[in-house]
Formats: C-alpha cells, sequence, structure tokens
C-alpha cells in the first residue's frame, strides 16, 4: 500500500508542477508581488492607526482563525478502478490513508502559521493577546486540524456520526467554544481541547481503517470533487482538460446588446458579446479581479503603488481575455460564418476595449473616492487609460492577428 501511495503522489505531483508552471509565469509573478506589496503597505498603515484595544479586534481574530482551521481536505488520490480491482485490500488500506494524511496536513499546518504571523500584530495592538496567547492558539488549531482530517478519514468508512452527531459538526462546535474562551480569558483551553481531540481521533483512527468497509462510491466521488475544485483553479490561468465553464444566460443582461446593430459586420461582435457574458469562466474573472482593483484602490492611499495598481490590472484583465478568443476560434462551425479574419480580429478589439472600459471606469470611481479631484487622481486615471488604449489598440490586435496567422484555427 505505501508503494501504491508512492507511485500515485509522484503523477499527481507531476501533473501539479505541470500547471504551476504554466501558472506562476512572470505576469502573474509580477501582479502577486505588486499585490502583496500593496496589500502589505495598506496592513502597516492600518496597524499605525490602533492606538487602543478595538470592540470588534477579538471577535475579528477569532473569526479569521475559524476560517483558516477549515482550510484544506484530505487527498485520497483515489480513483475510479479503485472500487473494482481494490476491493479485496480494503482492510490493509490504513497505511495507504496515513500516507495520504501525512502529506495532506502540510498545506494547512502552513496556512495556519502563515495566518497566525500576519494575524499576529492586529491581534496584539487590536485585540490585546500577548505572543504567547497567539503561539498556543496556533498550536491548538493545528491539532484541531489534525483531528479533522482524522475525521475525514472516518467519513471514507461511513463513521463519521456518532449517536446521531455529525463528528465534523461537533469538532466545530468545540473549535468555536475554545476559540472563544482562548481569546477572551485563558488561551491554553485550545491548546488542551484540540489535543485531546487529536488524540481521540488519532486512537480510533487504525481501528476504524482496519475494520474494512469502506464507502467507495463516496471515497471516490469526494476525490473527484477535490481535484475538480483544484483544477477548475488552474483552469483560470491555462486550458485543463476535463474542467469546462458553465454557461448561463443570463436575460438580465440583454440591455447589454441593444447597442449592436443586427448586421453582417457585427456578427462576431454580437458572439463574443454574447459569449463572454454567459461565460462563468471570463465574466467571472473579469468581474473577481475589477473588484479586488477597486477594494485596493479605496484602501491604499500611497500614489505610486495605486498607479502601478491601476496599470496593471487593467492589463491584467486584457491579457486574461485573449484565450477566449481562442476558444471561440477552436469551434468549428464558427468556420461557416462568411467574416474575415481582421473583421474578428476587429470584433474582439471592441469587446476588449468595452470591457476595459468598464473596468477603468469603476476603477476611476475607487481613485475619486480616495484621493479626491486632485492631480494625483488625474494621473493615476490617465496612466489607466493610456494601458487600456495599448492592451486595446496595439497589444491585442497584434496578438490575435497572430494567432490568425499561424493557421492553426
Amino acid at each position: 500500500m505505501k508503494e501504491l501511495w508512492k507511485n500515485r503522489l509522484r503523477r499527481h505531483q507531476i501533473d501539479q508542477f505541470k500547471y504551476l508552471r504554466l501558472i506562476f509565469n512572470d505576469n502573474f509573478v509580477l501582479a502577486f508581488i505588486v499585490l502583496i506589496g500593496a496589500l502589505g503597505f495598506w496592513y502597516s498603515n492600518f496597524l499605525g492607526t490602533i492606538k487602543h484595544e478595538l470592540l470588534l479586534g477579538k471577535p475579528v481574530v477569532i473569526l479569521i482563525l475559524f476560517l483558516i482551521a477549515q482550510v484544506g481536505r484530505i487527498a485520497t488520490l483515489l480513483e475510479e478502478p479503485d472500487s473494482t480491482f481494490l476491493l479485496v485490500k480494503e482492510k490493509e488500506f490504513y497505511q495507504y490513508f496515513k500516507s495520504a494524511l501525512n502529506y495532506s496536513i502540510a498545506l494547512p499546518v502552513v496556512a495556519i502559521v502563515i495566518v497566525n504571523f500576519l494575524l499576529s500584530p492586529f491581534a496584539f495592538t487590536g485585540a490585546g493577546l500577548s505572543i504567547m496567547d497567539i503561539c498556543l492558539i496556533a498550536a491548538g488549531l493545528v491539532f484541531f486540524k489534525l483531528a479533522f482530517l482524522n475525521v475525514e478519514m472516518f467519513k471514507i468508512y461511513g463513521r463519521e456520526q456518532v449517536s446521531g452527531m455529525n463528528l465534523k459538526l461537533l469538532l466545530n462546535i468545540f473549535l468555536i467554544v475554545s476559540l472563544i474562551i482562548s481569546v477572551y480569558w485563558f488561551s491554553p483551553v485550545i491548546l488542551v481541547v484540540g489535543l485531546i481531540a487529536f488524540v481521540g481521533a488519532q486512537i480510533n483512527n487504525k481501528k476504524i481503517c482496519e475494520s474494512g468497509q469502506m464507502q467507495w462510491q463516496q471515497a471516490i466521488s469526494d476525490e473527484n470533487q477535490r481535484m475538480f475544485r483544484v483544477k477548475r483553479f488552474y483552469n483560470l490561468f491555462t486550458d485543463v482538460p476535463g474542467v469546462n465553464s458553465k454557461i448561463k444566460r443570463r436575460k438580465w443582461l440583454d440591455f447589454v446588446f441593444n447597442g449592436i446593430k443586427p448586421v453582417q459586420k457585427n456578427t462576431y461582435l454580437y458572439l463574443f458579446a454574447r459569449g463572454f457574458v454567459r461565460n462563468n469562466e471570463y465574466i467571472g474573472l473579469f468581474m473577481r479581479l475589477t473588484i479586488i482593483q477597486t477594494i485596493m484602490l479605496a484602501l491604499i492611499d500611497n500614489f505610486y503603488i495605486s498607479l502601478i495598481v491601476e496599470m496593471l490590472f487593467i492589463y491584467l484583465v486584457g491579457f486574461q481575455l485573449k484565450p477566449y478568443f481562442k476558444e471561440v476560434m477552436l469551434n468549428m462551425m464558427q468556420r461557416l460564418y462568411p467574416v474575415s479574419g481582421k473583421d474578428k480580429v476587429n470584433d474582439f478589439t471592441k469587446l476588449s476595449v468595452f470591457v476595459l472600459c468598464i473596468q477603468w471606469v469603476i476603477s476611476a470611481i475607487a481613485i475619486f473616492y480616495k484621493f479626491g479631484l486632485s492631480v494625483n487622481s488625474l494621473v493615476i486615471i490617465v496612466a489607466g487609460l493610456a494601458v487600456l488604449l495599448f492592451v486595446g489598440y496595439f497589444y491585442m490586435p497584434r496578438q490575435l492577428k497572430k494567432y490568425l496567422d499561424n493557421g492553426a484555427y
């Protein structure tokens, strides 16, 4: 079983690294660095405004720590044929799941440590916690997370219920109560309760696993859903086989198309516009990046960082729209339309400029909110407009023309 896990883990990691190399390209790394720098700058300024313990300081700390404890699921790497070909081995799966548990704990523990580290200045100044309190609470969260992962293993064997109560729900109740007591009164409580929960789950783990009676279909379904969520994230940056975007009608946005005249030269403009509105992936990406940009611009009061954020996010949205053109061109049926390649590029350019204009107007509102009617506001807005014009009328047409000239579509 250990050898089976090693082989699957090796194959799984090769598959993940393939997508991670595509995601962490120069553009993403640059955007990520700027985003982290901007958030760090805002967080530092925010901490500087806290002079005494806040009324909502402790509740905010409790909420953030509770949410971070929910991050991470056990990666079993089970596959569809396992329910047939490994059925006779189900009583020997303890070592396999033990290895899966050891592998799955790394990401949640790192997340808990990083969040506690970043939260500690706020917890210290805004919630009145000491460094010792923060360390004890972090250790308690790690033990609770280990208990959660063990409970997920119980679910594989249909043992997630105790006296009619769901074990995960029960653990969450213990967690929230322990967090409240630890943050408000006595911090070692969460460590003690978390340790007891982990030891209790660990003692029963081996006994339950070696009993057999795996719920194969449920376990395989849970693993498929977990991997689908991971691949759906990858699909935001690159094409992932087996992950298709959902299409929604969105009738309430029909007014957007009123300005497109039903004439032949607008054939692809209408096609691109309809597809963009109905495609969850692209309209969702546009909305997420625009919302993040707006929030950052409304919070950051540094001129240079705001300028970078404005220019970078407009470029990123334009850059992320390119695969949509390729996706439409890969559809063989679209070649039936008697429209030239030049018109296709022009129509997609019009859509891109329109989308970027919406983003630019929304970001301008956030800029005026933060800087008012000032020279700084005008410089940032004009810089954003310059990037919009560059992406829409120079970068985008050239890139799309290359797609068509390569003859792949």
